[in-house]
């Protein structure tokens, strides 16, 4: 089972970032369950919104708005 961990940076509200990086993970959810027929009970979308910056130099930098995939402690 894997967690799919959306991101956002930190422009804009905490409430809206973490909006945002909860749409970001559903959104990559969905499509690998329809588009590569993974089993969506495996997939847990989590919203990090603004928390983890992997550029804490840059807050605004691009990598600080993604999604990873990490697969779940049993």
């Amino acid at each position: 089972a894997f967690n799919i961990e959306g991101h956002a940076d930190p422009r804009g509200s905490a409430e809206l970032n973490q909006k945002l990086s909860a749409a970001r993970a559903q959104s990559v959810a969905a499509y690998l369950v329809s588009a590569h027929g993974i089993a969506a009970d495996r997939l847990s979308p989590v919203g990090k919104g603004s928390s983890e910056p992997l550029n804490a130099d840059r807050p605004e930098a691009p990598e600080n708005r993604r999604v990873t995939i990490v697969t779940k402690r049993q």
